[in-house]
């Protein structure tokens, strides 16, 4: 199986999506009959369900989702849904947003081709199809990699790195693994990592709390309005990973509450190569010092108003 995975990988490399039809798996596998136009049939919209834990929003208020809603109902929906049987119905591979269009615009039955096929082979499928979307939000990159780390780790074997091949046109490979941790989020986090309100590098400094203590996280924003800071969020880290214990509500207080910072005293200070034209070549900084005092003492006195055009009122 090992090899099949390779060259499934090299082919999603390459950006052939063919291969994912094509019946030249190694022999005795699961293989994908190749598509030659008589496997598309039209199944009912009740029969066809998400693929399971799909990590791809589908926006329905977008002006894009409306253009495809009125497109299919001018022409039908021109490219089929990917599925593969799952007993006598059928899980939707690629095609998620399609299958809502065709459902908005009233369609009863959708053109689908069905394909069996692994659990490995449709989570890298299904993941490949939606990366080549335009837009894709932070939480989706980071459940898609993880599906695909995950689908890797059951097929029993190493070395492949499946999510690092998907996200190669994408992602570095070190990137790629700081958005699967980014998937140990809380949703509700990972909602506020999307909208931009929690920075991605401080998203993933919380991704290494526990549930426990991202909920008190999530508690303490819902109750301040405020946000961690990457340099909070890391300090909590830290805390958590020496303590190995959830923290507490008053401790995740206590770290994210900034204490205000007493202001500083006023500070006036010269440089005294500035003053050196006042005073004799030699005269120590001390002397300067005590001179310029001595000067400030006698003008608040009054001493220079006459000189300086001052007068009582």
């Amino acid at each position: 199986m090992a090899g099949n995975n390779k060259k499934l990988l090299d082919n999603l490399a390459a950006g052939d999506l063919s291969y994912l039809l094509d019946p030249s798996l190694d022999e005795g596998q699961d293989a994908v009959p190749a598509f030659d136009g008589k496997e598309m049939t039209d199944v009912p919209l009740g029969k066809l369900h998400a693929f399971k834990n799909h990590p791809f929003r589908v926006d329905r208020e977008a002006d894009d989702f409306f253009q495809l809603v009125e497109s299919i109902k001018d022409n039908g929906i021109i490219y089929p849904v990917l599925v593969r049987p799952r007993g006598d119905e059928y899980e939707i591979i690629a095609g998620h947003r399609r299958t809502a269009a065709g459902e908005a615009a009233g369609l009863k039955d959708i053109p689908v081709i069905i394909k069996p096929m692994s659990d490995y082979e449709a989570t890298i499928i299904m993941v490949h199809s939606n990366f080549q979307r335009e837009t894709i939000l932070p939480s989706e990159k980071a459940k898609a990699y993880r599906m695909c780390m995950e689908a890797e780790k059951h097929q029993g074997k190493k070395g492949i790195d499946t999510a690092a091949m998907i996200g190669k046109e994408h992602d570095s490979k070190r990137q790629v693994y700081r958005y699967i941790r980014l998937s140990y989020l809380l949703d509700d986090l990972l909602s506020m990592v999307d909208a931009g309100a929690i920075p991605m590098n401080t998203g993933i400094e919380l991704a290494y709390l526990n549930l426990d203590t991202q909920r008190e996280v999530l508690t303490y924003i819902d109750s301040f309005g405020k946000y961690p800071s990457a340099e909070q969020a890391s300090r909590l880290r830290k805390i958590y990973a020496e303590n190995k214990e959830s923290l507490s509500y008053e401790r995740i207080i206590a770290e994210l509450t900034e204490v205000p910072k007493a202001k500083t005293a006023n500070k006036v200070s010269f440089k005294t190569k500035e003053l050196t034209e006042y005073f004799d070549a030699g005269t120590s900084a001390e002397t300067m010092s005590s001179t310029i005092l001595q000067l400030l003492s006698r003008y608040r006195n009054g001493d220079f108003d006459e000189i300086m055009g001052r007068k009582d009122k």
